[in-house]
Order: C-alpha cells, then sequence, then structure tokens
C-alpha cells in the first residue's frame, strides 16, 4: 500500500505538472496584441497648407478596437500641429511624421513615413511695390523693404559692391524705341549706381544725397518687337544707405490712330442696375447691341441702368473717340456716361437724350488724364421712367501721335471707414496692422483695401494666401473684386481670425483674369462690436499659381 501510495503521488504530481504548463501555454496564447497603424503612407503636400495627416490612416487595436482619436502624432522638423490631425509645414523640405498607437494596456506601435513639403510657383508677393521689388547678394541684408505708411523704403547694411542691392522692375517695351526714365527718390548717401537691361549694365549715375531724380535712357534692341525688360539699379556702392522711392515714370514717342473694337460682342458684358426700379438688361443674339428696359420708377432717383464692360484700358493723353446707335422706345430723357470703372465718379464724358425714338448715330470724344485713366465702361441710365433703350454697334478709336508718357504711382494698402467709426492703420513691407477702439455692426464700415494688380488668364488659376492674427478673435470678410468696384468677386469668404496666427489660403474662381483686381478685408460686424481695442495684423499676403496635382 505504501508504494501504491507513492506512485499515485507521483502520478498527481506529474499531472499537476502538466496541467501547470498547459495553463502556461494557453496564457502565452491570450497574451494582449500590439495595435496596429494602418494606411500610413508618404506623400507630397503644399507649405503653409493645412493638410490632412490622418486621411487614410487608422490605428486598430484587437481589444480595444478602433483607438485612431487616441493616436500620437509626431514630426521632425517641428510642424504646426493640430487637434483635429491637421497640419501645417512651415517651409520647403522632408518631414519625418511618426504614428504611434498605445492600447489600453500600454502596449504601443509606430510607424513612420516621410512627407514632402513643397512651395507653391509665386506669382505676385505684396511687398513688392508697383512691381518694384528690391533683391540682395553676398553680404547685404535688408533692414527695410516696402511701402512703410505710404512710402517706398529701403534700408541696407553690409553691401561691398554695386551689385549687392539690385531696385528692379519689369516693364513692356518695344525695341527701337528709345525709352526715357524718371525715378524721384531721397537717399541718405551719395555715390554712384549702375544701371542694366536684363543683366546688362548700359548707364552709370550718380546718386545724391537728398531729394532728387535719377534719370536715364534705354532702347532696347529687337526692333518692332515688345518684350519684358527687367531695368536695375544697382545701388550697393552707396554701402550701408536709406533710400526712400516716391514714384517714377518713363517716356517715349507713340503713334496711335485706329478702332480699338473690332468685331465686338456685348455677349458677357452687360449687367444690370435696378436700386429703386425694375426692368431687364439684354443682348441681342449677334452680340450687337444692349438693351435697357425699365418696367417702373422711381421718381427720386436715377436708378434703373445698365453698364457695359468694354475690357479697354484707356491711358493718359490719347484721344478717344466712342461711336454707337441709339434708340429709345419713349421719348424720355436718359444719359449715355462714358467713364472709368463700374461704380466711379470719374466720368469722361456724359451725353443727355430727351428723345431718341428715332434710331441715331452719336459720336463722343474725350482725353483722359493721368488722374482718370483706367479700365474704359459705359453706363446707359434711364432716368425716371419707363423706357426701353438699345446701344448698338460699337467703336472705341484712338489716336495720339507725340511723347507718351507712363506714371507709376507707389500704391499702399489704404483704410477707409465709414459713419464715423474709425481704424488706425499702419503698414510695412507688405504687411500692415490695423487697430479698431470699436467696431461697426456693418462690414463695409470698416475696411482695409489693397493696392490694384493685374492677374492674367483665368482667375481659377490662382490660389490667395496670407499670414493673420488679432488680439481678439474677429470676424472678417476678405473679398478679391474689380478694382475700382466690387462685382465681379473672384474670392469672397467670411471667416474668424484667431488669437494664435494662421496662414489662410483661398482658392480662386474664373472671375479674376485679365483685368485689374484688389483685395478687400472688412471688419465690421455685431459679432466683433464685444470687444474694444483689438489689433489685428495681416503678413506675407501672396498670390501663386495653383498646383495641378497638389491641390
Amino acid at each position: 500500500m505504501k508504494k501504491n501510495k507513492i506512485k499515485i503521488a507521483i502520478v498527481i504530481t506529474v499531472a499537476a505538472l502538466l496541467l501547470a504548463f498547459v495553463l502556461i501555454g494557453c496564457e502565452e496564447e491570450t497574451v494582449n496584441a500590439a495595435p496596429q497603424v494602418d494606411g500610413a503612407h508618404y506623400f507630397d503636400c503644399i507649405v503653409d497648407t493645412p493638410v490632412d495627416l490622418l486621411d487614410g490612416v487608422a490605428a486598430l487595436d484587437d481589444e480595444d478596437g478602433d483607438i485612431t482619436p487616441d493616436m500620437a502624432i509626431t514630426i521632425t522638423p517641428e510642424a504646426e500641429l493640430r487637434d483635429n490631425g491637421y497640419a501645417v509645414f512651415p517651409e520647403e523640405g522632408n518631414y519625418r511624421v511618426t504614428y504611434t498607437a498605445t492600447d489600453s494596456t500600454g502596449r504601443s506601435t509606430s510607424e513612420s513615413v516621410i512627407v514632402s513639403a513643397v512651395e507653391r510657383e509665386l506669382y505676385m508677393d505684396f511687398s513688392e511695390v508697383s512691381g518694384f521689388k528690391c533683391t540682395t547678394s553676398g553680404g547685404a541684408a535688408l533692414t527695410y523693404n516696402g511701402m512703410y505708411d505710404g512710402v517706398y523704403r529701403i534700408k541696407a547694411s553690409g553691401a561691398e559692391i554695386a551689385e549687392d542691392v539690385s531696385l528692379s522692375r519689369d516693364f513692356t517695351l518695344t525695341g527701337g524705341k528709345e525709352y526715357r526714365f524718371s525715378y524721384r527718390y531721397n537717399s541718405n548717401k551719395a555715390g554712384r549706381a549702375n544701371i542694366l537691361a536684363d543683366g546688362d549694365a548700359f548707364a552709370v549715375k550718380e546718386i545724391f544725397k537728398g531729394e532728387n531724380v535719377l534719370e536715364f535712357s534705354y532702347v532696347p534692341l529687337n526692333k518692332g518687337e515688345s518684350a519684358e525688360v527687367e531695368i536695375s539699379v544697382l545701388l550697393g556702392a552707396l554701402e550701408e544707405f536709406e533710400f526712400y522711392l516716391f514714384g517714377a515714370e518713363y517716356t517715349f514717342a507713340q503713334n496711335i490712330d485706329g478702332e480699338l473694337l473690332q468685331n465686338f460682342s456685348l455677349a458677357g458684358r452687360v449687367h444690370g442696375r435696378f436700386d429703386g426700379t425694375n426692368g431687364n438688361a439684354w443682348v441681342s443674339e449677334d452680340g450687337k447691341a444692349a438693351t435697357l428696359e425699365v418696367t417702373s420708377h422711381n421718381v427720386d432717383i436715377w436708378r434703373g441702368g445698365m453698364f457695359i464692360d468694354t475690357d479697354l484700358t484707356v491711358s493718359a493723353g490719347v484721344e478717344y473717340t466712342v461711336s454707337y446707335t441709339i434708340v429709345s422706345s419713349e421719348a424720355k430723357p436718359f444719359e449715355v456716361v462714358l467713364q472709368r470703372d463700374q461704380y466711379n465718379e470719374k466720368k469722361f464724358d456724359t451725353y443727355s437724350v430727351s428723345d431718341a425714338t428715332t434710331a441715331s448715330r452719336v459720336s463722343r470724344t474725350f482725353i483722359p488724364d493721368a488722374d482718370n485713366a483706367g479700365d474704359f465702361w459705359i453706363y446707359v441710365q434711364s432716368g425716371n421712367e419707363v423706357n426701353n433703350i438699345t446701344i448698338s454697334d460699337l467703336s472705341v478709336v484712338a489716336k495720339w501721335d507725340g511723347n507718351k508718357t507712363e506714371v507709376i504711382t507707389l500704391k499702399d494698402f489704404v483704410s477707409k471707414q465709414a459713419d464715423g467709426y474709425q481704424g488706425e492703420l499702419h503698414t510695412f513691407g507688405g504687411s500692415f496692422t490695423y487697430t479698431i477702439p470699436s467696431f461697426a455692426p456693418t462690414d463695409w464700415q470698416q475696411q482695409v483695401i489693397g493696392p490694384e494688380f493685374y492677374v492674367g488668364g483665368s482667375g481659377e488659376n490662382y490660389v490667395v494666401t496670407f499670414k493673420a492674427k488679432a488680439s481678439k478673435p474677429v470676424v472678417t470678410i476678405f473679398a478679391a473684386v474689380k478694382y475700382g468696384g466690387w462685382d465681379p468677386t473672384w474670392v469672397w469668404s467670411r471667416f474668424t481670425i484667431t488669437e494664435d496666427e494662421q496662414v489662410y489660403t483661398f482658392f480662386c474662381n474664373s472671375a479674376g483674369g485679365n483685368r485689374l483686381n484688389n483685395f478687400v478685408w472688412q471688419f465690421g460686424s455685431q459679432a466683433n462690436q464685444a470687444y474694444n481695442d483689438v489689433k489685428i495684423e495681416i503678413s506675407d499676403v501672396k498670390i501663386s499659381y495653383k498646383d495641378a496635382t497638389l491641390d
């Protein structure tokens, strides 16, 4: 019996050991597995543009399920990472993005990818002033460069040779013609300036201390052909200096004698205006005639009308003759106004009509001056009576024989307030601050307007960006509009400028191309009236080409 007891004990012990091994094996099979990061991938993105780092990326765990909201993201070198998984990369280059998923037991998994941030191709930087830009090379550096409260200011140091500081601008010049340039300036240093055309020196001029005029002449090659020519004034020989440019102009011989509107179609160029009245404006099928129909009237105001955008830019000193056929259904008064821009008091000519029930051919001549040259519009306003007015067969002939002077005005951001509301504007190098003591209730009562600029091609090819912050969250309207008016807009957005500086990006529509435009920021808002003494900062205003692959 004793041996049997020993055997039984041995068997029980062995069984217990086997059971322990089985249990240990089972325990190893049920150990909590580490989470997985799925979908992490290499990709390209645009500098200063929010990109979703969680697009297609998930963190999954067998026990905890989807733990993507708890996944940690780190970026090397450092870039702005927002709470919603969006990131903004500050400059061009490669960044390592690491995703780390951790489950409820503390087990974690990391996955790293490379994100390549690229710059958009720049179209226009608003630190440039009416096409002028200042660049440096060698050891030269700029303390000031751009418009500062209405004055183009350049302050440079560290220059050793003339080429170290260059003030440049592109001009459209015709080969074989002599162009005479005049730059009005004020300099705190005297010295010599080399003048270059597309990098080739053609003149050496003296820069004098104080207020003076820099004058030089240039004759492009390739007679009869027009091309963009970069004219550069090299100022580095002044070494450490401060230079103010007040404006420039260039003069050349010009002969114009010909019709500007040929086979002109009014289709898409007619815009009705019916404030205080009712009516329609339409264009004939062949595009040669436009009709204004006023179906009701207001005896106190002239508000029935139609605008015609000729898509022509008229120049100072040139004689223009505008001819058209006019007829109305009623013997009632109306006017045909030749003017600059759509909504503008700068009128070239006003032709008043009291009875045009019989069609007649009208010719009107005007010569713009430097103050009102620009986009040419025709406005037909109906008077205070019901009427049908048709204008047709438009012709514009330009005539000029002599010297023509193009004046380059250096323009800055300007503020515009209404109804007694205030705002203090300061500008610096294509940027501005706007301090508002108390907010107006309506957007347009406090606004900042940018200088005009030209956009070629379709507006939808462009992207507008700028950095902004405010001492309080400020509801803002940003718009890109046709210069001299409001419609059509090619950007319009209501958004909030936050207390933390951000880059704001606006994609443009097709309405902005092939004409002068300007930017408008509007700050009047009932939502903003809770704040006082708010400082708004806008900087790095740029227009870039849309990236066909990444945008």
